[in-house]
């Protein structure tokens, strides 16, 4: 089971990685790209063609889609004129019908909402109900109706912030949390960008003081998480010695001794509250001293620091004291502390996380092979194509209620992980319910080796000997347009788009080739940099395709070669979504600015910046951000894009922007994504019957199709 980019909480999945693993082969070679002569006599037809993708690019959407829906007339002998421009047209109009109608709804749907919702009422009914509101204005509505949304969702964050700066005051955690949490449910919504950020750091504060005590009043499994004070420390020197922001010893310190003391009155009562406060005292004081002297120069631990520290933190707690300030305890505290006073990406994970967290860095893990979706109606699930989960009738869209006879009510998207993993081919029982099914009901789920599909096509044609899908690449033939999705970047990820890209030029014939791509990045929440580098490398020849700031503003870039270049000059249309994190915003950027593709969906999530993962002796694992990068701003400049550092300019715009709400998401990915391995209960039903063009309601794919074929119409053959 795997966590997704949208439940915000995904720090690890959204990692840029800068590690490489080995040599991977390259994959087949790629003939190099030439733009094919037009067939068309008629200038018109080529003005009009180059006129559609430069509006495109230009961001104007309004004059695109008026654009393609009245293409010109061919006058060319050969060419099978209204097939050709019913091509266009029937794909143009498929979208804007089918936006027409998502917009329509959306609208009626925020009508409904806002009749039903009292913003300042502070319930968690009344949360459920604006996390809808706020997903719904994200994906876009008219202006008069989007004006009456906002107004409702910022009196609501008001509203909320008041009562969790009001909680924290009385030391209610449990109370501030949960405030908070409703500040980051519906910040999707705000006009405010970064009050999502304020959120999730106060919460971050909150959640170590919740953890810290001997029954956590929230099950959320965090006490086998808790590192020993030899863990935290080895922690705490990565991060001085790698994090962007050079941080002294004596800064973070300070930031771990003062969040001990702020965890203090929740985990201690009446004389133990004195002893617990006189003990913090000595500890501090005798850091204090033996530190006397010691410069705190950023990046450096002197051993004589380390050694008081650990001395000190022993002070506070002991494992023979009856207070619980176990070492663990203290250990954790004090570096979340530590953490806090760096950045929302830096983390260090023990215990259960630190088994997610290797589950997600590597291509195969032992699971059910099921994604988790956490939203204000549940906890709902979808199972990853051709896995045991799949094998064994989870379909997408099933909302899980129990584990083992557990109930999940309550519980984070992380708890929920952890109750599902366990050993390879043990059986898990998890209790669904499902849409149009009466009763909730149970499955049987073995453990097994899970692999993920990191490049997929269009749509499925078969399986391979070994279960795998076979894919169609080619999602217009006549036109000679492909389609390849890439859903992270793992290091084979070139090798699959080099063969990809090969299979689908040769399924053309040998007199043609490629003419245009949509390469879609939905979803995909980054990976490894240097693949998305070699990525570009095959569609830019010349400049810096990553840049870096590290400590001390040292830069580190990596400049295109045109040795590896092939596919210059090819016509794309990129997809993203809010999900589309890391390397994909790298690609999705370079592309947009200095690749002349045109940028289709949602804006991108913002994440900026480069983690590395450091092991911690095999005990855990420490995430630390090493620097910020940037991508080409179209201008010969370039930009930061981490919606913490980049202020309203975060993020890769799209230049026709198409949005989607979260259910709307989910049915699309599960669309582009599915395919079946035919083992099992594993198999097509009639509605998971290969899409076409005429059937697809993924209105990002339709518009890309339109457009690819205005830009190729005076070079393509015929379209059927």
């Amino acid at each position: 089971m795997r966590l997704r980019p949208r439940d915000i909480q995904f720090v690890i999945a959204s990692i840029l990685l800068p590690l490489s693993t080995g040599c991977i082969s390259a994959g087949p070679e790629i003939d190099r790209y030439h733009a094919p002569t037009s067939l068309v006599a008629d200038n018109t037809v080529s003005e009009w063609s180059m006129d559609v993708w430069q509006t495109a690019r230009a961001g104007e959407t309004n004059a695109t889609i008026e654009a393609l829906l009245d293409p010109p007339n061919l006058q060319a002998p050969n060419l099978e004129a209204p097939t050709l421009e019913a091509s266009i047209t029937s794909a143009i109009n498929r979208f804007v019908s089918l936006e027409e109608a998502a917009v329509g709804n959306r609208t009626l749907e925020v009508d409904r909402l806002l009749l039903e919702i009292e913003p300042e009422t502070l319930d968690p009914s009344t949360v459920d109900r604006l996390s809808l509101l706020a997903d719904l204005r994200a994906a876009g509505l008219p202006s008069e109706t989007d004006q009456r949304a906002a107004q409702a969702i910022e009196t609501a964050i008001d509203a909320w912030v008041e009562a969790a700066e009001t909680a924290e005051a009385a030391s209610q955690f449990d109370e501030a949390d949960d405030a908070w949490n409703a500040v980051g449910s519906i910040a999707i919504g705000s006009d405010r960008p970064l009050i999502l950020v304020e959120a999730r750091r106060r919460q971050r504060r909150l959640n170590s003081l919740q953890r810290s005590g001997p029954s956590p009043s929230r099950s959320d499994g965090f006490g086998s998480e808790r590192p020993t004070i030899d863990d935290a420390l080895r922690a705490f020197n990565t991060i001085l010695e790698f994090h962007v922001d050079s941080p002294t010893w004596k800064r973070l310190c300070d930031a771990g001794f003062a969040q001990i003391a702020e965890a203090i009155p929740v985990l201690l009562q009446g004389s133990k509250l004195t002893e617990g406060e006189a003990a913090l005292a000595d500890a501090r004081s005798t850091f204090k001293l033996a530190t006397a002297g010691i410069d705190a120069r950023p990046g450096d631990l002197p051993s004589k620091v380390r050694g008081a520290l650990k001395s000190s933190l022993k002070l506070i707690g002991s494992d023979y004291a009856i207070t619980p300030l176990r070492p663990s305890v203290v250990a954790r505290l004090f570096l979340d502390g530590a953490i806090a006073a760096t950045d929302l990406r830096t983390n260090a994970y023990f215990g259960p996380q630190a088994d997610q967290v290797r589950r997600q860095l590597e291509a195969t893990y032992v699971g059910i092979g099921a994604e988790v979706r956490q939203t204000p109606k549940g906890v709902f699930l979808q199972p990853i194509s051709g896995s045991p989960a799949a094998r064994a009738g989870m379909r997408g869209g099933d909302r899980i209620l129990a584990v083992d006879g557990k109930d999940v009510k309550g519980k984070s998207s992380d708890s929920i992980v952890g109750l599902v993993s366990g050993p390879m081919d043990t059986a898990v029982r998890l209790t669904l319910s499902r849409e149009g099914v009466t009763d909730q009901f149970d499955i049987d789920v073995t453990r097994e080796e899970v692999e993920r599909e990191a490049v997929l096509g269009w749509r499925q044609k078969g399986v391979d000997v070994d279960g795998r899908p076979i894919w169609d690449w080619l999602i217009d033939p006549h036109a000679a347009i492909a389609f390849i999705s890439i859903r992270e970047f793992r290091e084979d990820v070139i090798g699959r788009f080099r063969s990809a890209f090969r299979e689908a030029s040769d399924t053309l014939g040998p007199d043609r080739s490629v003419a245009g791509l949509i390469l879609d990045l939905r979803d995909d929440p980054g990976g490894l940099r240097w693949v998305a580098e070699d990525l570009l490398d095959l569609f830019v020849s010349n400049g810096t395709i990553f840049s870096a700031e590290g400590r001390r503003g040292k830069v580190r870039s990596h400049s295109a070669s045109s040795f590896s270049t092939r596919l210059e000059g090819l016509p794309i249309v990129v997809l993203v979504n809010s999900s589309s994190a890391s390397a994909s915003e790298i690609v999705a950027g370079t592309l947009q600015a200095v690749g002349g593709a045109v940028v289709v969906g949602e804006r991108t999530h913002g994440k900026g910046s480069v983690q590395t993962v450091r092991t911690l002796f095999n005990n855990g694992y420490a995430f630390v951000t090493e620097s910020w990068f940037t991508v080409p701003d179209g201008r010969g400049g370039r930009r930061l894009i981490d919606r913490y550092r980049a202020g309203e300019q975060w993020g890769i715009e799209p230049n026709l922007p198409v949005g989607a709400t979260m259910t709307e998401t989910m049915a699309i990915m599960s669309e582009r994504g599915r395919w079946h391995s035919g083992r099992g209960l594993d198999a097509p039903r009639p509605e998971d019957l290969a899409p076409t063009l005429a059937t697809t309601n993924d209105r990002e794919l339709l518009l890309a199709v339109a457009l690819l074929r205005a830009r190729l119409l005076p070079t393509s053959l015929s379209i059927e």
